[in-house]
């Protein structure tokens, strides 16, 4: 087993939030009435009320187009149901109150990033607007407040402030409370939960991340019931779920249509869940798959490195921007990994019940992670949503602010900020120290010692390991750069500033590369 101290250290936060999970919600196989199946999932007087994506413009494979008819390709998108529109209320103390989930937020992130066990320090430290009961937000808790409107960043910065301007990676990231729980031979070690804001992915990562605190009774447990004819209702949010999936991966078209058509267990109004939906009912205490097998079915894979493994799911939202520049954004749908989010080698790099994008069809631009094309579905219906089949073009403000003062990311060994951001001594942080029991990089020129990559990972805001792969193989030539940097979705500068090396010095016949992991 691969259990970790950092693991260990956070069993016991895990272990208290089970037990409220245990007194406000429990799984249950009586069936229900009709009459109270519809007043459970179209009830308002929600324990965990979703905020809609506010995703109200809509796609086809490659661009955006006007909303598509009842019938036609690519109807039923996320645009064209509309939940709980996102409710927020600037309480002008440097707190953010959203008046669906009742949670209070920092407006500010940290000014500076901090690991994750520095974190849970931080928020205990926190007075800001008065309060002094801050903690580290759940990723159902973090996720809420995504806005999915346009993306880049995945936040409404009318009420959340960020770092930087999203070009520096090590500036992206926000932690959250769950710690990568699942301990199989194949699973990542040693990480915890982030979101990234500017992406707007959620992966488990090691490294220096940002913080912002939350306030308020825990929200996000679910409350599932076996309704015993094929379908589970979750109390909690007020959804009816196929209780099977699609047991065949399709495209993401093909995706849209099967729940618009789908009689399945006598309903005839399933869609196919966005990306909050289908987050929602993810299980992050350590289970694999992640998801509640006690009440759901999940088909098995076996993956790209021949693991068994558990699908990718679609959800009806596009990432309508990977960066301000790329028109190949719209190429691309939102999934929840319920097994490993594999990297291109199918072994597991960002955790089960990471939230990543995929390439809609095989014709589409290729993406960072390795792309399947085809996904499963599993169906949803009812909760607080109204058909909106023309979409709302309003929700996308293109005078936005989406430039922000930088945190801090300095060194470790240079500072450690306490709650009220101050510098100080860090003492010694065994990842990012020393590199005498790392394998040594190539040479560049006349540097002996090559690039150090655990380094340049962390300002990138990265791990390592991301950065290796990347890479691919060592090899004899110059690596192709500008590649690289585009599989990890920066600019060739700024990984050249990361590996500390200029133009010229990379065309040098000695760098072949990054070290081979043992």
């Amino acid at each position: 087993m691969k259990q970790t101290e950092a693991k260990a250290k956070v069993l016991m936060v895990s272990a208290l939030i089970g037990l409220i999970a245990a007194f406000t919600g429990c799984t249950s196989s009586a069936p229900r009435s009709n009459a109270e199946l519809s007043e459970s999932v179209f009830s308002s007087d929600l324990t965990y009320p979703l905020v809609d994506t506010n995703q109200g413009l809509t796609y086809d494979n490659s661009k955006q187009i006007d909303p598509p008819a009842q019938g036609e390709p690519f109807y039923g998108q996320d645009a064209q149901y509309t939940g709980n529109v996102a409710s927020y209320t600037d309480n002008g103390n440097g707190t953010i109150t959203d008046t669906i989930t009742k949670l209070t937020w920092t407006q500010e992130l940290s000014s500076y990033s901090m690991t994750w066990e520095e974190a849970n320090e931080y928020v205990e430290s926190l007075n800001t607007g008065g309060r002094s009961d801050w903690r580290l937000p759940t990723l159902k808790e973090l996720w809420s407040i995504r806005d999915f409107s346009q993306g880049w960043p995945w936040v409404d910065t009318k009420y959340f402030h960020l770092v930087g301007n999203g070009s520096e990676g090590a500036q992206q990231h926000s932690w959250s409370s769950n710690y990568y729980l699942v301990d199989t031979d194949e699973s990542k070690d040693g990480v915890a939960f982030v979101v990234n804001d500017w992406t707007g992915h959620i992966k488990a990562m090691d490294g220096m991340r940002f913080v912002r605190a939350v306030s308020g009774d825990i929200y996000g447990i679910n409350d599932f019931v076996d309704n015993q004819d094929g379908t589970v209702t979750d109390e909690a949010t007020g959804l009816m779920w196929a209780q099977n999936d699609s047991s065949e991966p399709i495209t993401w078209e093909e995706a849209l249509s099967y729940a618009e058509n789908s009689e399945y267990a006598g309903y005839d109004d399933w869609r196919l869940p966005n990306v909050k939906e289908m987050q929602s009912i993810v299980d992050y205490s350590g289970v694999f798959p992640a998801i509640d097998t006690s009440v759901f079915n999940i088909s098995s894979i076996v993956n790209e490195a021949g693991n068994d493994d558990y699908p990718y799911f679609w959800t009806s939202t596009t990432n309508p921007y990977i960066d301000l520049h790329d028109e190949d954004g719209y190429w691309y749908a939102w999934y929840v990994a319920f097994g490993y989010a594999v990297g291109s080698d199918g072994e597991d790099l960002h955790g089960a019940g990471a939230v990543r994008f995929d390439t809609k069809s095989p014709e589409g631009a290729d993406g960072i992670d390795g792309e399947r094309y085809y996904n499963y579905v599993r169906l949803v219906r009812g909760g607080d949503v109204t058909e909106t089949p023309q979409g709302d073009p309003s929700t996308a403000d293109t005078d936005r602010v989406v430039n922000f003062e930088d945190g801090d990311t300095g060194n470790r060994e240079d500072r450690r900020g306490g709650p009220d951001d101050q510098p100080g001594d860090t003492g010694t942080d065994e990842r990012s120290s020393t590199t005498k029991d790392r394998p040594a990089g190539p040479d560049i020129g006349m540097q002996q010692s090559g690039p150090d990559f655990a380094a340049a990972a962390q300002q990138l805001g990265i791990t390592e390991s991301e950065l290796m792969e990347a890479f691919g193989e060592a090899s004899q030539g110059p690596p192709d750069l500008a590649s690289i940097a585009e599989k990890l979705g920066i600019s060739e500068e700024e990984l050249l500033d990361a590996l500390g090396i200029d133009g010229e010095q990379m065309k040098a016949p000695s760098f072949g590369g990054p070290p081979q992991m043992q």
